[in-house]
């Protein structure tokens, strides 16, 4: 086996159809990491500043192994770090490095890690953010580059999600919160004309429903940023083409006032983004859509598994107390002893500063 760097998004589109090939043969595939996605953010978000650091291991032409980051500039109040990082960041993503399934996974990860030895000139630190529990990479890329660095391990958040079991389709819901839901539901519809659709393909119509209903939901909408906008039609646009995308929608007099789409990828589905109008609060229209959705891909036999993506919300756990917990690693480079030093006392201040600050105001 041969390990290699791609340093370039021209060097890059070269290796599509190996990429391609590589996803098809993971334990645990996932939408973020596809070729689509990641083309759709290279031509989008990517910060112009970044330099492409993708770790590839080829055996006999063969793509086995994938570490997708980059290496950028960080400020910090006192000096610059140059962070090497996942790509993709932003997009409601998780990560990983990408394994064949078919391969030994300590053998991978050791070639990728000799990467980062290799160059450990070009990085200060290595930042890799939301990566998860339930995958089995996960606890062995910390454990193989704790080998070779210093590794600082926080939680960040996490997913709930519903796995779908055909042979026992009892799931651990809330019932007493979905009796509710529909409760409000029946009333909703004594006082209102109201139509719920939940298969409903790509249009304009309901694309700027969508954004009018983000952009009154929430001020940080990603709809007041042309780069994430581009970015969503962009990746929207190729899983429309192969039936991955669908958008869901609750009606209330002839206006829609709920909207959500959902990203289908090898059996899984992820609840990926949603707006509802303020002008109904009482009956939780954004819950009754959210109920709908979730019966839909109840029923869907192509379907294993449902995605809520990150957040501690409530609501998630009406429907499952199943979680992923999302880590943050940052790995400290030894080549340069004193800013590594500095770097650590940074992070640990980072991780550790509501408890110090509390312990100074309690004092």
């Amino acid at each position: 086996m041969e390990t290699k760097v791609i340093r370039s998004i021209q060097e890059l589109s070269q290796y599509e159809t190996q990429w391609k090939e590589l996803m098809e043969h993971l334990e645990q595939p996932e939408i973020f990491a596809t070729w689509e996605w990641m083309e759709a953010y290279l031509n989008h978000m990517i910060r112009p500043a970044a330099q492409l650091f993708i770790v590839v291991v080829i055996d006999q032409n063969r793509w086995v192994a994938l570490a997708p980051l980059c290496i950028l500039t960080q400020k910090l109040k006192w000096r610059s770090v140059r962070s090497l990082q996942c790509i993709i960041s932003g997009t409601g993503e998780n990560n990983s490095f990408y394994l064949h399934r078919e391969y030994h996974y300590i053998k991978l990860l050791r070639q990728i890690t000799s990467a980062f030895t290799i160059h450990q000139d070009e990085w200060d630190w290595i930042d890799l953010y939301s990566f998860q529990s339930r995958n089995p990479v996960t606890s062995l890329i910390e454990q193989m580059l704790g080998e070779q660095f210093e590794v600082l391990t926080k939680q960040l958040s996490i997913s709930p999600y519903i796995k779908i079991q055909q042979t026992n389709p009892e799931l651990k819901m809330d019932k007493n919160q979905i009796k509710d839901i529909e409760r409000k539901e029946r009333k909703l519809c004594r006082e209102h004309t109201v139509r719920i659709v939940c298969n409903a393909s790509y249009s304009d119509a309901l694309w700027d429903r969508l954004a009018v209903l983000h952009q009154q939901r929430w001020p940080d909408s990603l709809f007041h940023h042309r780069s994430e906008i581009a970015f969503l039609r962009d990746i929207l646009s190729h899983l429309e083409q192969s039936n991955r995308v669908q958008f869901s929608y609750l009606e209330i007099n002839g206006s829609i006032a709920s909207i959500a789409i959902s990203v289908r990828h090898a059996h899984k589905v992820y609840l990926y983004l949603t707006a509802t109008s303020k002008e109904y609060p009482k009956y939780g229209i954004g819950l009754i859509l959210s109920n709908h959705i979730i019966k839909h891909f109840l029923d869907h036999q192509d379907v294993n598994e449902i995605d809520f993506l990150s957040g501690s919300q409530d609501y998630k756990f009406y429907w499952s107390d199943t979680i992923n917990i999302n880590y943050h690693f940052r790995i400290f480079n030894h080549h340069y002893r004193k800013k590594t030093k500095l770097l650590r006392t940074y992070t640990l201040y980072q991780i550790n500063k509501r408890r110090i600050k509390s312990l100074f105001l309690n004092r």
